[in-house]
């Protein structure tokens, strides 16, 4: 089974959709929105060079946020994609994800693994903090992004641009190892660890760098809003809006809950996932969640068939800071889960690796429906983006 993953029509009769999603923005909105920071982008304009951070391709295109910057920065652009630990983006990605914007602009991505970050010092969690170095060479900054519920950072956009999106490998691993601990959860920043952690990576960065942001909401794979100023600002305001389109109301819990993560998630299974840990929630004790995702290009994560292994193992307990590996907050989560409900997967993956991970590969998805005599099925389309709230609770 190869491609795309044909999603049954029927699921269409069982869909809960949250709510409705604003028009999408125009080009003139977008610049309306930047045009409040008019006269920064001017003076970064007249600037030797302004890096310019985008999202890789695991988040959506950022060339609807980026194209009227062109004219006012022109050739002073230089592009560095906020990769952190994921594959680097091709020469053809990157041309797609610009939209073809500062087609002749230098441009790299972010290697976790060099030895030229620079290093800034540690946040009050004891996270270390080393950037790349294109970031403190006195230019200044302007980063673009995109603002959905994270599955344990809260929300996607915003300070994530720097970290993990530009940071060192072990940055970005100790940052991840807040992850295991509590409040470490989808659509929540008060209390959140991980987020905190990356506010205070922020603010050492601020008080070194000159930095401009654009935050864009994505709902459903379209830019409906759009906020600029301080990276601060801009993502405070994404994320309330976020908030309000995310939120998804389900009238109850269910013994089956089918789940399609949305484009691009559905590119790998360790982005798809995001989906499974939003939603699973709202699945009954010993019932089955289905995750439908293409997974073109596999898992997407060296550690993540491990990871589902090594959540079956009962004797595996949550890692200390110093023993905690880059996906361990992944066994977190799905050793708890699996203690509830039943995982099944469609999609291209090889059966032999889906069910040595313990999940039960699906290719009928209307027959394994038909055959769990639920007559109460939710499913939720575009699941790595939202968050479902139970209406009884």
């Amino acid at each position: 089974m190869k491609g795309k993953i044909n999603v049954p029509g029927v699921l269409k009769e069982l869909e809960i959709s949250g709510p409705a999603a604003p028009q999408l923005l125009t080009e003139q909105q977008v610049l309306a929105a930047w045009s409040d920071v008019l006269p920064d982008l001017i003076r970064f304009g007249n600037s030797e060079a302004v890096t310019l951070v985008v999202n890789d391709a695991t988040r959506p295109a950022s060339f609807p946020m980026i194209a009227p910057l062109e004219e006012i920065l022109s050739d002073k652009v230089r592009i560095l994609f906020a990769t952190g630990t994921h594959r680097p983006v091709t020469k053809e990605e990157k041309s797609i994800l610009l939209g073809g914007c500062f087609s002749d602009a230098q441009w790299k991505n972010n290697d976790c693994d060099s030895g030229d970050m620079v290093y800034i010092g540690r946040t009050q969690t004891g996270t270390p903090v080393s950037m790349d170095p294109w970031l403190f060479d006195g230019n200044p900054v302007i980063a673009v992004n995109s603002v959905e519920p994270h599955y344990f950072a809260g929300y996607t956009g915003g300070r994530k641009s720097f970290l993990p999106g530009v940071s060192s490998r072990e940055s970005i691993v100790t940052n991840h190892f807040l992850a295991c601990l509590e409040g470490a959860l989808p659509g929540r920043l008060d209390g959140n660890p991980v987020h905190e952690d990356m506010m205070d990576a922020l603010s050492m960065l601020e008080d070194r760098v000159e930095i401009l942001q654009g935050n864009g909401v994505i709902h459903r794979g379209k830019l409906v809003h759009f906020y600029c100023g301080t990276c601060r600002d801009s993502f405070q305001k994404a994320s309330e809006a976020s908030a309000v389109l995310s939120t998804v109301s389900v009238p109850y819990r269910s013994q089956v809950v089918i789940l399609h993560p949305g484009e691009p998630l559905d590119i790998n299974l360790y982005q798809s996932e995001k989906a499974i840990y939003n939603c699973n929630s709202i699945v009954e004790d010993g019932g089955s969640l289905l995750l439908i995702s293409s997974c073109g290009e596999g898992l997407g994560a060296d550690h993540l068939e491990k990871a589902f292994i090594t959540s079956m193992n009962e004797a595996w307990n949550t890692p200390e800071r110093y023993q905690y590996n880059l996906g361990d907050h992944t066994i977190v989560r799905l050793k708890s889960m699996r203690k509830r409900i039943n995982l099944a997967l469609s999609s291209s993956l090889p059966d032999s690796v889906v069910e040595g991970m313990g999940i039960e590969p699906v290719h009928d998805i209307e027959s394994w429906i038909a055959q769990k005599e639920c007559d109460r099925p939710i499913f939720i389309s575009g699941a790595g983006f939202v968050v479902p709230v139970v209406e009884e609770n």
